[in-house]
């Protein structure tokens, strides 16, 4: 069973809380160990983000902490 380690309870603060209660328990029952890169977003960074085209919308769910970008831990 995995667990999220500090940088990912960080990266969950002000993320919307039922989002957050599913994360926990998708992290407890995962096949492989995951990261939380990234849950709430300033409009500044999302702005940054669609300037560098590494994002379309400035109308992200992350503005709100309804979206979480996530990594998979494989193999360490």
């Amino acid at each position: 069973m995995y667990r999220f380690g500090a940088r990912s309870l960080s990266n969950l603060m002000g993320v919307h809380q039922d989002l957050v209660n599913v994360m926990h328990r998708s992290i407890e029952s995962a096949p492989h160990d995951f990261t939380v890169i990234e849950g709430v977003r300033s409009s500044t960074r999302q702005q940054k983000l669609v300037d560098e085209g590494k994002s379309k919308t400035l109308n992200s769910r992350h503005i709100t902490g309804h979206a979480i970008d996530l990594a998979i831990i494989k193999d360490g």
